[in-house]
């Protein structure tokens, strides 16, 4: 038995240079995110239906940024047209909320992500009082179940890079 919130046709690896986003997930949120290109799940073969989900990622960073940043780091990624803070019809966008203070930007850089689980749907919630609640959820179920031996164990997936 898959365990639970398992992604529907197994882990999808996707990547994609690191893009600026609206700036909404720092300033506004006090999420921030790594925005990469819709495409990137084209490019991976395999489109997801607009929700949140959870998973590892790794930045590539020079090999004199530090340690700790240059690993791989657990993630929440909303994959969708962000209806709370939108007013509609935007393109859609992959953004990843990685679980990791990171000492500098990395906009231009790599990412590399493998998604492991599905946590919901994409909603439009009444406020973002509501949607940062439902934002600090998600990132709890996804800290929870990376740590599982299951997920955990991808941590060591051979498309991230090794330091």
């Amino acid at each position: 038995m898959p365990p639970r919130y398992a992604l529907a046709g197994g882990p999808l690896a996707l990547g994609g240079e690191v893009v600026a986003g609206f700036g909404r997930g720092s300033r506004q949120l006090g999420v921030p995110t790594a925005n990469i290109p819709p495409a990137s799940l084209a490019a991976a073969g395999r489109l997801l239906p607009f929700g949140v989900y959870f998973g590892w990622a790794q930045v590539e960073l020079p090999a004199d940024a530090p340690a700790a940043d240059r690993g791989v780091h657990k993630m929440v990624m909303n994959v969708g047209r962000r209806p709370t803070v939108n007013a509609g019809g935007e393109e859609s966008s992959v953004e990843l909320h990685l679980l990791h203070p990171f000492a500098a930007d990395f906009y231009g850089r790599p990412l590399r992500a493998l998604v492991l689980g599905h946590l919901r749907p994409e909603v439009r919630f009444a406020g973002l009082p509501q949607l940062l609640a439902r934002i600090r959820t998600d990132v709890g179920i996804a800290r929870v179940q990376l740590d599982d031996p299951t997920w955990a164990a991808h941590r060591a997936d051979p498309r991230f890079r090794k330091l």
